[in-house]
């Protein structure tokens, strides 16, 4: 008995303040295997930012992959499941983060090369029973306006802030010019945006911008 206790300590991080902790979320998310963005590989594990898992305010936490997204209270159980469905050829799965009231907000790139051969934002919200709240995509899919995010984290108002990158303009030889992009959105899918200088892709300091401090 005394064997199988230590199993489930190790397995489940022994929960002493009755919430999980980062380590004892990736032990479970772990096994699950889930698929999402390489890019975001960083930002697992990362308090504070949206990630391919992350820990919720209710102590427990939420994780998102492969269209999968999963919820589990604070022992680690999970509590529901979210499919989200493709709507074209292909979906990216990037990550989830979760706003003040609980709200959990996946991202990930949607693509139908019929369209457009590139990426566009898609958004899905839900509230903290798994209600889906809405689904909206950030822009249309298109080489022009169409701001792709690269960091996710909870504003201390309890909004979702994104930074990335944006085109607006077409060059006449090579690709487009890519400027700085911040967004925030909140629990009703208002998104307010901005747009700031051209990146320079080769310079530490911009690739800094796009990971985790």
């Amino acid at each position: 008995m005394r064997k199988k206790a230590i199993i489930l300590f190790l397995l489940f991080g022994a929960v002493a303040f009755g919430q999980l902790t980062m380590d004892s979320l990736t032990k479970i998310v772990k096994p699950l295997r889930l698929g999402y963005s390489s890019y975001f590989s960083d930002f697992a594990g990362k308090s504070g930012y949206g990630g391919p898992w992350i820990l919720t305010k209710d102590g427990g936490g939420a994780a998102f992959g492969d269209n999968l997204l999963y919820k589990f209270d604070k022992k680690g159980k999970e509590t529901w499941k979210r499919t989200i469905k493709d709507r074209f050829e292909e979906m990216e799965t990037q990550v989830v983060a979760e706003d003040a009231k609980g709200n959990l907000y996946t991202f990930m790139l949607e693509y139908n090369s019929k369209i457009y051969r590139g990426g566009v934002e898609r958004l899905v919200c839900f509230d903290k029973t798994g209600k889906q709240l809405w689904d909206k995509n950030l822009a249309k899919p298109a080489a022009l306006n169409n701001p792709i995010v690269s960091y996710v984290k909870t504003t201390n108002d309890g909004k979702i802030y994104m930074r990335g990158h944006v085109a607006k303009e077409k060059k006449e030889n090579g690709d487009p010019k890519y400027l700085y992009w911040e967004g925030w959105i909140d629990a009703t899918g208002k998104l307010t945006q901005t747009t700031g200088e051209e990146i320079d892709w080769g310079k530490q300091e911009w690739q800094k911008k796009f990971k985790p401090e």
